[in-house]
């Protein structure tokens, strides 16, 4: 809602009931695989020239990139948080580093997200426009160098270079989780709608369309080879954006739902949840990405997942 020239109820501080103390474990628990999960596929996606050179990897690595910012950084000081009580320490750097990995650097993975989404429906049903090297250029690394571009650059100056004076609270997570700039009518409704809705709603319109259109390809065309490629890269699609849109839909949904004009109250509690559970899309991306990436997942062989081998020797008994 606009009231008084600045946006009211689009953003909760209040937290979730789940105890302080359940939330840490919860983070703990994952954080860590997650990382080294992450750590693990970009060693892989870098090193290995086969997987580097697929196009479909590509935004992957952009999100796997953004992600461990986001477990470096943010998950870490939320564990802080949990354990002390307050943000520490109770610097305006710290706070700022915060919103900037917590807003801009997740925000950015959903709008990464949707590009991806729309790419991946390029590359399954109209894969000729990348065998051109300047049609390759301009449908695959001109989009992603652009958004990459703007998520750095207008986070950089709504975070750090506010038109507005910044507020810290420094008793609550991530400073009180509203930077200065969402107060602001344009850039609040800008970063909501432009960084945030419209993603979402890309996200879900564009999986619907590639698993539909790969149905009547199915049924139609009955080509085993192209099949085969068309369902592998439709599982990974559908199977990451599952992950984006639990969290993101129901938190968008009732922030637009305030937008539009209801009270500031209408799901209160859901949007809270689901901004808590925008968390775990984080966390449990590079576990569904693994999961997806088959030749990858036989490359590693899961048991040496660790990078540790176990010695084949057989003990021979000689007799005396």
């Amino acid at each position: 809602m606009i009231t008084n020239g600045s946006l009211t109820g689009l953003f909760s501080e209040k937290e979730i009931s789940v105890p302080r103390q359940v939330r840490f474990w919860l983070f703990l628990i994952l954080v860590i695989p997650s990382i080294y999960c992450s750590c693990v596929l970009l060693f892989q996606l870098f090193v290995n020239k086969k997987f580097r050179s697929q196009l479909s990897n590509h935004i992957i690595i952009c999100l796997l990139i953004f992600g461990l910012i986001v477990e470096l950084i943010d998950i870490p000081l939320h564990l802080s948080f949990f354990q002390l009580g307050i943000v520490w320490p109770s610097a305006p750097a710290l706070c700022i580093v915060w919103w900037f990995v917590d807003t801009g650097i997740y925000n950015g993975c959903v709008i990464i997200m949707a590009w991806g989404s729309i790419h991946r429906y390029l590359l399954i049903f109209h894969d000729r426009l990348f065998l051109i090297a300047k049609k390759r250029f301009l449908f695959h690394k001109m989009p992603l160098i652009i958004l990459i571009l703007y998520i750095l650059i207008f986070y950089t100056v709504v975070i750090i270079f506010p038109p507005c004076s910044k507020t810290y609270k420094y008793n609550l997570p991530v400073c009180g989780e509203y930077p200065c700039y969402l107060s602001i009518p344009l850039l609040g409704i800008w970063d909501t709608i432009i960084n945030s809705i419209i993603p979402t709603a890309i996200i879900t319109i564009f999986s619907i369309i590639v698993l539909a259109r790969v149905y009547v390809q199915k049924r139609r065309l009955n080509r085993a080879n192209r099949w085969r490629r068309q369902r592998k890269m439709t599982i990974q699609l559908l199977s990451i954006c599952i992950l984006y849109l639990a969290a993101n839909v129901p938190l968008n949904l009732v922030i637009f739902g305030h937008i539009c004009g209801l009270s500031p109250h209408f799901g209160e509690d859901v949007q809270v949840y689901a901004n808590y559970l925008c968390y775990f899309v984080t966390l449990l991306f590079p576990f569904v990405c693994l999961s997806t990436l088959s030749e990858m997942r036989k490359k590693l062989r899961w048991k040496g997942l660790l990078l540790f081998r176990r010695s084949r020797h057989i003990a021979t008994i000689h007799p005396k």
